[in-house]
């Protein structure tokens, strides 16, 4: 995907993640000169899959959440065909898993959240107090004092319980970091589209997301494995292969935006491990948390809502850990042990398939993150999650500001 080289043109797109590749769709609907410009050779940033010896691993556990209004007015979501994760959380918890999911949307869970003992009846009621309070939450119009996630939960009521053995696995697994000192407004944020829509996987793997909004963009305004390395005052981008292409406008994203700006984001890691296994997984459709598990923070299965991601064969185990301190070798000998523990048979019954450790998974989002200031000078313009929040939709509608905006 490439297309003749230009020495100027109307406007500039650095990077082909969902940030550039909406900009560029906004572009196009406005009938602006544009080039979509990516460094590496394949498009969709950090969201992404590989298909290898008939399975799907997403790059990191990754969900598509239905209430991404924005993201959906994009997509052709019949095409997708999204496949849906039951709303809540299987919480392994003493010896068993227990359901702790909305009994507004899931009445088969009613009585199983009700009596679940990881959490109080307090707590239940703060839920559908929170629900209620973010049904339409808008993160640019929140003006309350931004503070820590944790502190934001505090404050709330919640018990510690409930922090400790639903928020804290269920959020870091989110946020990729334990002591949830994410910005409130991001936790808001995140709550209310979980409240709205559900985690779902296309059917086919998070890469078809990316594919298919490029589908809509002319390959001859694309270029592929071109990495931009500077900027010069007149709106020159000067390439790693010398070529150098001046643009009355230039959208910095994902990585590009170090190029200008002075701020140096920083970045929580996150380690995905693929297992697979024959062994049967109860409870497979909804997300599994480990609250006592000192080493796995969450646990998902995505061939079970889609048979695709192990094209039928075996269960296509999904492992999201934060950090560990052994080497490879030893932590897929404590792995195997865990899932064991966990879902029943021997440790060699499971299969290890793939990791995929990611330094840069999700910006940090600390206190006072939302307030930075994003547009650098006229011309230049950033997007993706520095402009935005850590999200999809977030880079989606970063995207289409940057191109609303010239």
């Amino acid at each position: 995907m490439s297309s003749p080289l230009a020495s100027h043109t109307d406007i500039i797109i650095l990077g082909a993640g969902p940030a550039g590749l909406a900009c560029a769709l906004k572009c196009q609907q406005l009938g602006r000169e544009y080039l979509l410009i990516e460094g590496s050779n394949r498009i969709g940033g950090r969201l992404g899959s590989l298909y290898e010896d008939g399975y799907i691993f997403d790059l990191g556990f990754q969900v598509y959440n239905s209430a991404y209004v924005n993201t959906n007015r994009l997509l052709d979501l019949d095409e997708l065909n999204l496949k849906y994760f039951k709303p809540g959380a299987a919480v392994h918890y003493g010896n068993s898993f227990q359901i702790v999911s909305d009994p507004l949307r899931d009445i088969s869970k009613v009585f199983s959240t009700i009596f679940s003992n990881i959490t109080t009846v307090s707590d239940k009621l703060k839920i559908l107090s929170l629900k209620n309070s973010l049904s339409n939450y808008n993160i640019e119009e929140d003006k309350t004092d931004d503070i820590t996630t944790l502190r934001f939960l505090k404050q709330y009521g919640f018990s510690e319980k409930m922090i400790d053995n639903f928020f804290i696995p269920f959020f870091s697994g989110i946020f990729h970091e334990k002591t949830l000192d994410t910005s409130s407004k991001f936790f808001k944020y995140v709550f209310s589209n979980f409240n709205n829509g559900l985690a779902s996987l296309p059917e086919k793997g998070m890469q078809v997301i990316p594919e298919q909004l490029m589908s809509k963009i002319d390959i001859e305004r694309v270029m592929m494995e071109k990495t931009a390395i500077n900027l010069d005052d007149g709106n020159k981008v000067i390439f790693d292969d010398g070529d150098i292409i001046k643009g009355e406008n230039i959208i910095l994203t994902g990585e590009s935006t170090t190029l200008a700006e002075k701020i140096k984001y920083e970045y929580n890691e996150v380690n995905t491990i693929y297992f697979t296994t024959e062994n049967e997984i109860e409870n497979g459709d909804y997300i599994h948390l480990y609250p006592e598990d000192d080493l796995i923070n969450n646990i998902a299965i995505p061939s079970s809502i889609s048979s695709a991601y192990s094209n039928g064969h075996s269960h296509l185990i999904s492992i999201t850990i934060l950090e560990y301190d052994c080497s490879d070798i030893e932590l897929i000998k404590k792995i195997r042990k865990r899932l064991s523990n966990y879902y029943g048979g021997e440790p060699g019954s499971y299969d290890f398939l793939r990791t995929f450790s990611i330094s840069k998974a999700t910006i940090k989002q600390p206190v006072g993150h939302f307030e930075r200031k994003k547009i650098v000078k006229n011309g230049l313009i950033i997007a993706g999650e520095q402009a935005t929040n850590g999200s999809i939709e977030g880079a989606i509608i970063s995207g289409l500001n940057a191109a609303d905006q010239l």
